[in-house]
Order: C-alpha cells, then sequence, then structure tokens
C-alpha cells in the first residue's frame, strides 16, 4: 500500500447501504470505487460555492422595514423602448430551423 494514500470509514444503515449498493452495480462500480468518486463529487460541490459568502447574503441583511412598499421607476411602454425599425435599414437572413435540415 502506497503511503500517500487514506483510508476513510462510514456507518450506513441498513437502507442507505442498499441504495449505495445499488447505485454501485448499476454504474458498474465496486463499491470501494463508488464510494471514491461519492467522496470526490462531494469535495467538489463543497468547493463550488460558500453559502456563506456575502454574495449570497446580502439580501438577508436589509432592512425590510426601510424599503418602499412599491417602488418608483420610470418604467416606459414597449414602444418607447425600441427605436423605429425600418427595414430598409439592415438586411438579415433567418436561420433555418435545424429540423429542415435532417
Amino acid at each position: 500500500m502506497s503511503s500517500d494514500t487514506k483510508h476513510v470509514q462510514t456507518e450506513l444503515d441498513e437502507g442507505e447501504y442498499e441504495r449505495f449498493c445499488e447505485f454501485a452495480e448499476e454504474h458498474g462500480l465496486s463499491l470501494k470505487e463508488a464510494g471514491h468518486e461519492a467522496l470526490l463529487e462531494w469535495i467538489e460541490r463543497q468547493q463550488r460555492a460558500d453559502p456563506n459568502d456575502r454574495a449570497f447574503t446580502v439580501l438577508d441583511e436589509l432592512d425590510v422595514d426601510s424599503l418602499p412598499e412599491s417602488a418608483d421607476t420610470d418604467a416606459r411602454s414597449e414602444d418607447d423602448l425600441v427605436d423605429e425599425w425600418d427595414s430598409s435599414d439592415e438586411s438579415f437572413t433567418l436561420a433555418d430551423e435545424p429540423s429542415a435540415n435532417s
């Protein structure tokens, strides 16, 4: 055995163990391989995003009482948002539907 590897052990109840065995079998893995993959996936997921990062908690910090019941906006109608378009300004070609190419 290599000195740079470590062993990890856990306990599963009967139902968890059965689900684990079924998963391993469905994926053609030994229990050791399935456990290894599961641990690596768990580690990867934990490292993706820190739920305590301020980006995820900033809304919790807002004082709800300080927010107005309705926001003031300068919302305009759709006609105001899009300049009038004249088809002679630009030419374009619509793409064919993918199903039409098969």
